[in-house]
């Protein structure tokens, strides 16, 4: 009888332990996601320095792209975005103010950047903006092929259709590398992604990786996200200058 509660005993706290280490969605290598869908950013204009400003939600291979979420509130550290809040329902993309959105950067292929609070055409910005990414339908996996990275951390966060959060995750010690993320038992219920970052290069996506066919329409964002974002960025000096690293070191060798 000792032995069987010995038993399972050692089966509950092995269950237990291993629930512990159980995430919503898992740090996975890119290399070992299944799925073939694929962004590349090659069917967008891009160009070398300082590249192409987009100030509207832009879609490719049927994924729609965007500062961030409505719901979101985008703030400022230093020369970063900053996301806080929750995103509401339905999850629906917005833009960021003009010069504040998405830049597709050609180095030896396109790039996705946000533009932070510096603004297009400046050097200080590509890179350092959040980014937010919209699929028509829902997802268990989700990669991407990050360029530039300078040893910084980048803040992603998993959400539903909803708008609800299913896990945020901070990648640290940023490199030039690949990273893939994977639901926990395979759980198609990624409908977005945001993804903020603090990396004082400034980085770039590439090869966006996701496993179910999407076909992204726009929805209109609602006005009140504009207005709380440009008294925001009223109260920031864009003479803010740092170190050209990391991917800032490749955008002045491009341009």
């Amino acid at each position: 009888m000792s032995h069987k509660i010995l038993y399972v005993s050692a089966a509950l706290a092995a269950s237990v332990a291993a629930s512990a280490h159980a995430a919503p969605v898992n740090q996975v290598s890119y290399a070992s996601l299944t799925g073939t869908q694929l962004v590349t950013f090659d069917d967008l204009a891009g160009g070398s320095a300082p590249g192409t400003n987009y100030d509207s939600i832009v879609t490719s291979n049927g994924v729609g792209l965007g500062e961030h979420f409505v719901g979101q509130t985008v703030g400022v550290s230093g020369s970063f975005d900053t996301l806080s809040g929750s995103p509401t329902g339905p999850l629906t993309l917005a833009v960021g103010t003009p010069g504040h959105n998405l830049n597709i950067f050609s180095f030896s292929t396109n790039v996705l950047t946000g533009l932070g609070p510096a603004g297009f055409p400046s050097f200080d910005a590509i890179g350092e903006g959040a980014f937010a990414v919209q699929f028509s339908s829902d997802q268990s996996e989700f990669g991407f092929q990050l360029v530039g990275g300078d040893g910084g951390t980048a803040f992603v966060s998993f959400f539903n259709a909803a708008g609800g959060l299913i896990d945020s995750i901070s990648l640290s010690s940023l490199a030039n590398a690949d990273y893939g993320f994977s639901r926990d038992g395979g759980v198609k219920d990624i409908r977005g992604i945001s993804i903020s970052n603090n990396d004082l290069g400034g980085i770039g996506f590439d090869n966006l990786k996701f496993d179910v066919k999407s076909i992204f329409v726009p929805r209109v964002p609602e006005t009140s996200t504009w207005a709380m974002m440009l008294l925001g960025f009223g109260a920031v000096g864009y003479a803010m200058r740092r170190r050209q690293v990391g991917f800032g070191s490749m955008r002045t060798a491009a341009a």
